[in-house]
């Protein structure tokens, strides 16, 4: 059933920790794909553009978009803006207008009047990476053969590549799209103003897109793992241990200048742009020696890329700056050839952490890596990608300062072997779900705005934390919380993602996604990095009834004379079988010594079922007294966690007292119990022994199955599903 499932972060085998002869059981629960889709990360169907674009042709006609009309509502317009907008369609701006030209991405791009400038910041971040633009952006679209007016591109959102489909009717202003486009205009090229259309459809509006930031931007645009600093208030020992420690890996590093009330993009006095993106594409430490021949100290120097070539620093250490003098000459020559790269230069790491306001990290998955050449020669990291969700009563726990069910979230081990490396880094990022899109491939109508604040549900504070796993332990308990302090714990944040990056020796840790409160519904993807070769699994259970808890290992005989007393009066009193009627009255009449209330006609019910291998409806009273025996078993368990002794106790209490009963659980099955019998949370004791019962019986009835069929379709875990939902 269900089981610790292992998967080998890296290129080796999958381990399972059960045996089981059935390949639905031995099915990992984590995916080392980047995305959700099994495919490589493309769309699994691309149908609405291809049905539209069709649709289209056959009819004669031109697409307007149903869900995205022109509206002025759609614009970021102040009460200082005077320009005259209006909708317009790529032919009515330029005769011969170009969807892309032969290479689009080396086009230096502008925001123009009312440009997304953390759009714009991501796309010069990628011009760089050609592969990566290409699947946000189709390159087999045109205004010629076969034009329709539709066009499509595709965005990253919660794991998935959703694709947006728009017409072609742009706000432009005076001949121009008043939004993203080429700083030539005579290049013609449209793609940049369409994918900004495309991006505001995602969100609702031009005006959303205002809201957003450049970690949103380049996370729509990369699927990567995002991660932002604010240069001026953090640590600069600390910064140059993030820049040394992603640099040689597989991981954008985009540093800019972001003023607190300037939108538009200034050139300094030292040559620097605000809001554009500088690559950081390497460090050095160079021995500065002065005048003389002795070692004055240490410079670490950063290297950078300009936007498009543009934009170089001519302070300390450019180009011809007269602090190269004093290097030696094997060092001029190493550094000179690190920047052959058109338009990349040096500067002081004091100079960089003062000049630069923002640094966003932007980390790069391994099938990514493997289609972008631009990062092959990085170090790739290895991925781990798990979707789950918190749900009520089950696995929403909260941080840790709720020590009684902050274990019970999902847990998940990584465990980094000796003899690897000295260290591995890691990254660690939970994604709360946003948008929407779901779990569709096709992103969604755009609201309007009234119905967008309507639908749109808040924000939980999310985090995680990490500990270190003990040997023989598998699963964190309310108890090792209490007695041991996590390695770490993120700053819960009510934002879509939360993410770290950080380096842990050889050993086993245990990652508990979580949100600040307990009782926090949410979907969360969680998605785990290393750089050498780790194995990464969730914390899982067998299902398992032993042996020496089932009906027939319960004596017959009672041990309290009263019980016994009781039971030979009925025995005198009522038939050798009785129905489940008969059953409850007899129950009713001493409920309090085997129950905490009054028995149902549905508990009666299900009580025969354990001992109806006839389906006639009835129990033999030779059978009663095991039965009795094991409803005292069953309530004594549920004794030990009802503290305040009102026959009910908290949910997030059920793997305990299922243990205490003798029967393991996965967590699938756990969490179909919990819906089915527990509310708000908690759980009545009848609802406890209806659980027990339903399991009981599905044990039973699947070793019945095994052994009558030479291969068994069912698993055992289905079988479960299946007796708790009959």
């Amino acid at each position: 059933g269900g089981q610790t499932r292992h998967w080998t972060n890296g290129h080796g085998p999958v381990h399972y920790g059960n045996g089981s002869s059935h390949p639905e059981e031995r099915l990992d629960t984590l995916s080392r794909f980047w995305t959700t889709e099994r495919n490589g990360g493309t769309l699994r169907s691309p149908a609405p553009y291809v049905k539209i674009r069709r649709q289209c042709l056959e009819r004669g006609i031109i697409w307007e978009d149903p869900d995205f009309l022109p509206s002025y509502k759609l614009l970021q317009r102040s009460k200082k803006s005077s320009y005259p907008v209006v909708w317009l369609r790529p032919h009515e701006l330029t005769p011969h207008p170009r969807f892309s030209g032969d290479t689009p991405w080396r086009m230096p791009l502008e925001a123009g009047l009312q440009g997304d400038i953390w759009l714009l910041l991501a796309l010069t971040t990628l011009s760089t990476t050609p592969r990566l633009l290409e699947r946000i952006v189709p390159l087999d679209q045109s205004f010629d053969h076969g034009y329709s007016g539709v066009f499509r591109f595709r965005f990253w959102q919660f794991g998935s590549w959703v694709e947006v489909c728009v017409d072609d009717r742009l706000p432009s202003c005076r001949g121009r799209p008043i939004g993203l486009s080429c700083a030539d205009p005579t290049q013609g090229e449209f793609w940049p103003a369409l994918l900004e259309k495309a991006y505001a459809k995602l969100y609702g509006g031009y005006d959303k897109l205002h809201e957003g930031s450049g970690a949103r931007a380049l996370q729509d645009l990369t699927g990567g793992i995002v991660q932002s600093f604010g240069l001026n208030s953090q640590d600069r020992y600390l910064t140059y241990q993030v820049l040394n420690s992603a640099v040689p890996r597989s991981t954008l590093i985009v540093a800019s200048i972001l003023p607190d009330r300037e939108r538009r993009a200034l050139k300094l006095r030292h040559g620097l742009i605000t809001h554009s993106a500088y690559d950081v594409t390497g460090l050095a430490r160079v021995r500065d020696t002065g005048n003389g021949n002795s070692t004055i100290g240490e410079t670490p120097l950063v290297r950078l890329r300009g936007p498009y070539g543009r934009g170089q620093w001519v302070g300390p250490w450019s180009d011809r700056s007269i602090e190269w003098e004093s290097l030696p000459e094997r060092d001029k020559e190493v550094l000179s050839v690190r920047t052959r790269t058109d338009g990349e230069f040096w500067m002081s790491f004091v100079d960089f952490v003062r000049n630069f306001t923002h640094l966003e990290l932007v980390h790069i998955g391994p099938d990514d890596w493997l289609q972008e050449p631009s990062l092959q020669p990085r170090k790739p990291w290895r991925a781990v990608l798990a979707k789950r969700r918190w749900r009520l009563g089950y696995n929403a726990g909260g941080g840790p300062d709720f020590i009684e069910t902050t274990a019970m979230n999902p847990q998940f081990v990584i465990q980094i072997p000796r003899g690897v490396a000295t260290k591995c880094h890691v990254v660690v990022a939970v994604t709360q779900q946003y948008g929407g899109t779901g779990d569709n491939n096709t992103a969604q109508p755009a609201p309007n705005n009234k119905d967008q604040k309507s639908m749109k549900s808040p924000f939980h504070a999310i985090g995680f934390a990490v500990y270190e796993a003990r040997p023989n332990v598998n699963r964190i308990t309310p108890q090792f919380v209490a007695e041991n302090r996590p390695l770490d714990v993120t700053q819960h944040s009510v934002s879509r993602e939360v993410a770290t990056f950080f380096a842990l020796p050889p050993g086993e840790y245990v990652i508990i996604p979580q949100t600040k409160l307990p009782n926090c519904e949410a979907r969360f993807l969680l998605r785990i990095l290393t750089d050498e070769q780790s194995t990464i699994w969730e914390v899982n259970e067998d299902n398992i009834l032993y042996r020496s808890f089932t009906l027939d290992s319960f004596d017959s005989t009672l041990s309290s004379n009263d019980i016994r007393q009781v039971l030979l009066r009925w025995s005198t009193t009522f038939p050798s079988e009785i129905d489940a009627v008969q059953f409850r009255k007899l129950l009713k009449s001493k409920w309090k010594l085997w129950l905490w209330t009054k028995p149902t006609l549905e508990l009666s019910k299900s009580l025969i079922m354990l001992r109806d291998s006839n389906i006639s409806g009835r129990l033999a009273m030779k059978d009663m007294p095991a039965l009795l025996n094991m409803l005292l078993f069953w309530k004594a368990a549920f004794h030990k966690w009802d503290k305040g002794k009102h026959g009910k106790t908290s949910s997030y209490n059920m793997r305990g007292m299922l243990w205490e009963a003798g029967v393991g659980v996965s967590n699938k099955v756990l969490e179909c119990l919990i819906l089915r019998f527990a509310r708000d949370a908690n759980l009545t004791s009848e609802c406890f022994l209806m659980a027990l019962l339903r399991l009981h019986l599905a044990h039973e009835r699947y070793h019945a199955l095994d052994t009558k069929t030479k291969s068994n379709p069912l698993s055992l875990e289905e079988m479960i599903l299946m007796t708790i939902y009959s």
